[in-house]
């Protein structure tokens, strides 16, 4: 029992570092738009980048494999229409915040034209394409199901690599990132089991090795320019995936970190579909104060903190006033306070 709530722990806190590192890549964004992001941080940022969403998708399928097994109208029921739910109450959301409170300085046709609400199910062009993506993964997955995995596996990785390297020519960011990510979470579903065990059990082999392959990667990509880009990808972000989910076990081991990491794990939906509009108001603040980058080292952490805090807060407030519907179907909300 105890090795199981390690595993639960370790894997929230992986999750919670991925949505850490999507907010400051958010933030870093919304800075270099305004020209006020520290090079330090942006290049720190760049580096994560073959870690950031692999790490989402992978923990998501590991996480969602007992779904995926459940029959197909539990699953669609229970799942997908949660996810398409989400989807259309968050993208909803965000056209109307830029459309009527704030342009979107780094895509400022969102929130312009009102067919963008409808054109959002086959071509999302926000940062809500995640939720988008996972229903696509999961119903993907499942149709898969009788494959043969290592096969199926092995496809799909060909697929990112091949799309990494710009070998396939896809023009939105949203339909390439779904022939990237497929295989991280297609391994988490029909993999995670065993590879999250034996994370659990060599912890600091997994991060030690991961970074160090990870940092050699890099220095073959970036410095040497001798490995091709899409493998690069791939590799990078499979050491990268050993390094933090190693360096998340050793975190599970300290009960004020454990707590703190574990939680916005838990809590990754409030903060994924809130903290753009968040970020975007208050660099578009800050840059109005006339900031300059190196001012950019305290204002970007100050960003990230006050974005996850303040997405957690307008979650809470949202509970606690009859609005809880924004993140869980109101029957489904019914049902979850009569079971309580």
């Amino acid at each position: 029992m105890r090795q199981e709530k390690t595993r639960i722990d370790w894997l929230d806190i992986a999750k919670g570092m991925s949505i850490i590192l999507v907010v400051i890549y958010h933030t870093l964004l919304y800075h270099d738009f305004h020209e006020i992001a520290p090079d330090l941080y942006a290049r720190i940022s760049g580096i994560m980048t073959p870690i950031r969403m692999p790490l989402f998708f992978t923990v998501s399928g590991f996480l969602a494999a007992s779904a995926v097994r459940a029959p197909w109208r539990d699953f669609l029921s229970r799942k997908i229409w949660l996810l398409i739910y989400l989807f259309a109450v968050w993208s909803t959301a965000r056209w109307l915040f830029f459309h009527y409170i704030q342009t979107n300085a780094l895509v400022p046709a969102e929130g312009s034209d009102p067919y963008q609400l409808i054109e959002m199910w086959w071509a999302p062009n926000t940062g809500i394409w995640f939720i988008w993506a996972l229903a696509i993964f999961m119903v993907a997955t499942k149709l898969l199901s009788s494959a043969h995995h290592a096969t199926t596996i092995a496809i799909a990785a060909m697929v990112s690599i091949l799309t990494f390297g710009e070998h396939l020519q896809i023009d939105l960011f949203t339909h390439r990132n779904v022939l990237q990510y497929f295989v991280f979470f297609l391994f988490g579903c029909w993999y995670g089991k065993s590879v999250v065990g034996t994370i659990t059990q060599r912890p600091l082999l997994m991060a030690f090795g991961g970074f160090l392959l990870f940092a050699a990667l890099y220095l073959l990509r970036w410095r040497l320019q001798a490995i091709e880009k899409g493998s690069w990808a791939l590799l990078s972000s499979i050491a990268g995936l050993a390094w933090l989910c190693g360096t998340a076990v050793l975190m599970s081991r300290l009960q004020p970190v454990r707590h703190a990491f574990a939680y916005f794990g838990r809590n990754t939906l409030p903060v994924y579909v809130t903290h753009v509009m968040i970020v975007s108001l208050l660099v578009a603040a800050i840059a109005t104060q006339k900031a300059h980058a190196a001012s950019g080292y305290v204002t970007a952490p100050l960003v990230v903190i006050v974005a996850i805090g303040l997405s957690l807060a307008i979650k809470a407030v949202a509970d606690r006033s009859g609005a809880g519907w924004l993140y869980v179907p109101p029957a489904r909300r019914k049902r979850q306070a009569i079971a309580a």
